[in-house]
């Protein structure tokens, strides 16, 4: 019965550690959410001429009647590189400082890609940006912040055990890796949509103009 009582302790607390993680992570995140938005107020005149070169030649296209459809491996890019590289990250112990570091990258780069297109073309940018990244967000955030949250409380078990310390086991478990390709389908699901669905909503978006 104490064994029993003990094991339950170990998963509320090792449950109630991954909220807290999820939170920080998602914190980092939206900070550097404002730093992207910051950096492309303080480099405008620079975003706005490569921005203005890239959608006159995408307008171009869809003048023609055709759609700009992103390749596979350009799609599978996008949607696992960050997700691939926490789960990387959860395996090492200097995962403890580069997973925070890497939810901020991540937050930055989604809003500066954001507020470009917000500076370029106002109010019609945001619903621009909302075509070109809205579902590719919906997939790929929540899908990075909880493989993130785990990779960090592994990560940071790993880095207690080597200073020989005392710690709650690993948090990557059998329910951790089914819960894990339930993610993976999620973001197959949403590269379908970043090629098939996503160009439509852009094009849709331009001509709303």
């Amino acid at each position: 019965m104490g064994v029993k009582k003990w094991m339950r302790r170990v998963r509320t607390e090792a449950g109630q550690a991954l909220t807290v993680q999820l939170l920080c992570l998602g914190l980092l995140f939206v900070i550097g959410m404002l730093g992207g938005y910051l950096y492309a107020d303080y480099c405008g005149d620079h975003s706005r001429l490569v921005l203005s070169e890239f959608l006159a030649g995408y307008c171009a296209l869809y003048e023609k009647g055709t759609v700009q459809t992103v390749s596979l491996f350009a799609a599978v890019r996008l949607y696992f590189s960050y997700v691939l590289a926490a789960l990387f990250l959860g395996f090492l112990s200097i995962g403890v400082f580069a997973l925070p570091v890497l939810s901020g990258i991540y937050g930055f780069m989604t809003m500066f890609a954001v507020a470009c297109f917000i500076q370029v073309y106002g109010r019609a940018g945001s619903a621009l940006a909302m075509a070109a990244f809205g579902l590719r967000a919906l997939f790929t955030i929540p899908c990075f912040l909880w493989v993130a949250a785990y990779a960090w409380a592994a990560s940071s078990a790993l880095a207690t055990r080597s200073r020989g310390k005392r710690c709650a086991p690993v948090v990557y478990d059998s329910a951790y890796f089914y819960r894990l390709l339930l993610c993976f389908v999620l973001l197959a699901i949403g590269i379908c949509a970043e090629r098939y669905i996503t160009p439509y909503l852009f094009q849709w978006a331009l001509a709303k103009m």
